[in-house]
């Protein structure tokens, strides 16, 4: 039985980019590039959206790391130009109080406060001389994940979604390729994950999507560590209107054809406090520290 019942609350960030907002890699004196409105363009991580319309120039603005984006202009003759992109948020919350007083913690379910959906672009244009394209190739992948260590980047990267590996394995998952997750069950407390696609009864010109799949993760094991960390893990890809509509050429990443919006988010675990004997809160400690086998590195 649970002697008291706590809430663990990490804050995630909001943010809208569009053609004309600013990036920059995280090495110093790395100086901010802006997304442009047209023409291929690969930013490779980690990098962290920047600004430098108001002096001193900062290139770390948001607390989202950026792993990977790419923006495929439209063409010429009415095809969609489209992108991806990967980022993730890592909270950590401090529990060296709880641990001087020898209390364990028993995850009870996690929860994410949000007052709206991912908003990503589509192909919005409707071709007069062709047939209307069905369907659409805009999707997004939110994960939530509470644990006792943080992410490695083979997490990260079972939790990627890209054109090869289109599914997705948690931390404590075996995963794709021989390269499972880092965690225990006991390391990994709680999780969420959501798939969004776009709404087919709104235009993608306006950009809401709609959740398609969602799911609540983790075991439910006692665990006793220093730290608990809540990272959110976003991968996605989305199309975009064609440069040139109906014979009139514009750009390929205007207002109108490209953003990305992330709402912000307040993520919540509960748990409940135990107080246990001397060597049972060893072992919880121990199980929750270092997973058998050891981590992955890096």
């Amino acid at each position: 039985m649970a002697d008291d019942i706590r809430t663990m609350k990490a804050f995630m960030q909001g943010f809208t980019i569009y053609a004309g907002s600013e990036v920059a890699q995280l090495v110093d004196g790395e100086t901010p590039v802006a997304i442009t409105v047209d023409g291929l363009q690969t930013f490779t991580g980690p990098f962290k959206i920047a600004t430098t319309s108001s002096p001193p120039t900062n290139a770390n603005t948001n607390e989202w790391t950026f792993d990977f984006m790419q923006l495929v202009p439209g063409a010429t003759t009415d095809v969609s130009g489209g992108g991806t992109f990967r980022m993730f948020n890592q909270q950590r919350i401090d529990l060296t109080g709880l641990l001087q007083l020898g209390a364990a913690y028993v995850p009870l379910g996690s929860v994410s406060q949000r007052v709206g959906v991912p908003q990503l672009p589509g192909d919005w244009y409707f071709r007069t001389g062709n047939a209307p394209i069905l369907g659409g190739l805009t999707y997004m992948r939110d994960f939530t994940i509470w644990s006792v260590e943080p992410l490695t980047s083979f997490d990260l990267g079972n939790l990627w979604s890209d054109a090869i590996v289109r599914q997705s394995a948690g931390p404590n998952m075996p995963g794709f390729l021989n390269v499972g997750g880092s965690l225990s069950t006991t390391q990994m407390l709680s999780s969420q994950s959501r798939l969004f696609v776009h709404d087919g009864q709104l235009s993608s010109r306006v950009g809401f999507m709609r959740e398609l799949f969602a799911q609540v993760g983790g075991m439910g094991e006692t665990a006793a560590a220093p730290h608990i960390y809540c990272t959110r893990v976003i991968s996605g890809q989305f199309e975009t209107a064609p440069k040139t509509i109906d014979a009139v050429i514009g750009s390929s990443f205007t207002s109108d054809k490209f953003w990305i919006s992330i709402p912000p988010s307040w993520e919540l675990l509960n748990v409940g406090l135990i107080e246990p004997d001397d060597l049972e809160y060893l072992t919880y400690m121990q199980r929750s520290v270092q997973a058998p086998g050891g981590r992955q590195s890096t």
